[in-house]
């Protein structure tokens, strides 16, 4: 807790490979039903891992998997943006309207993500055959069959490749890169997500950051966790940020 003049920050760390975002904004909401005077809380977590052929094991990184994956002294600044509710219902409509999906339709979520992923390019001067890729952080409860309740406690995200050269993702629309990140994540599937968490479970690694890649682009969090409604007895938060640890080059 940071005390200010005018207010206060409560911090908050998590180690990601226990936990996703889910769990996460979980357990922060429950904490902030706790302290506006709730005895229980309402939402309990589950810790249930029956869906595993075995159970995961002990997992021990080599010296070598810590020493990359230490955050460097990036030494790069962050910059919000708000959109408003209005913009964001305009962009979606015109992602749609470009890329003419049937029965389905883009989420607001990857209109988004499409404009800064071309924007990214274009800010870095990408060249025409030069690849960009746009991660996105996938959860995959509902993906599962039979599905997960949001409740479950645990790591179950997996990122969603979506790749285009420079010159076709800037000399198409808006509409065309909503449509590829849509394509993607609608290809996974829950079998798939179950044989990555086996796989991993048979030959565990840590994700490594070696080298930033200035054309790489990952898009994480979800506008359907419950972020600027935790009450801790004070008032709804003036804002919510995220520290040092959660950030690098193109994230």
């Amino acid at each position: 807790l940071t005390e200010l003049a005018d207010g206060m920050f409560i911090g908050c760390s998590f180690n990601h490979s226990i936990a996703d975002g889910e769990p996460m904004w979980h357990f922060i909401n429950c904490r902030s039903e706790l302290s506006r005077g709730s005895r229980q809380i309402s939402r309990r977590p589950l810790m249930d891992r029956a869906f595993l052929s075995k159970e995961p094991i002990r997992f021990l990184p080599s010296e070598e998997a810590i020493r990359v994956n230490k955050w460097p002294e990036h030494g790069l600044s962050s910059r919000v943006f708000r959109f408003s509710q209005k913009t964001m219902a305009s962009l979606k409509a015109k992602a749609n309207q470009q890329c003419k999906l049937e029965k389905v339709e883009i989420s607001s979520f990857q209109a988004l993500s499409a404009l800064i992923w071309r924007g990214v390019a274009r800010a870095r001067k990408a060249a025409a055959g030069q690849m960009t890729i746009c991660l996105m952080a996938v959860g995959n409860r509902q993906r599962l069959d039979p599905p997960m309740s949001p409740e479950s406690f645990g790591n179950y995200v997996t990122a969603a490749c979506t790749r285009a050269p420079a010159g076709e993702l800037m000399s198409r629309d808006l509409g065309s890169a909503a449509r590829a990140l849509h394509e993607t994540v609608s290809s996974l599937t829950s079998e798939g997500a179950r044989a990555y968490v086996e796989a991993w479970v048979e030959k565990p690694y840590l994700l490594s950051l070696k080298e930033p890649n200035p054309y790489l682009i990952l898009v994480a969090g979800s506008p359907r966790f419950e972020v600027y409604g935790n009450d801790f007895s004070w008032g709804r938060p003036a804002g919510v940020l995220w520290g040092p640890a959660a950030k690098f080059d193109g994230k």
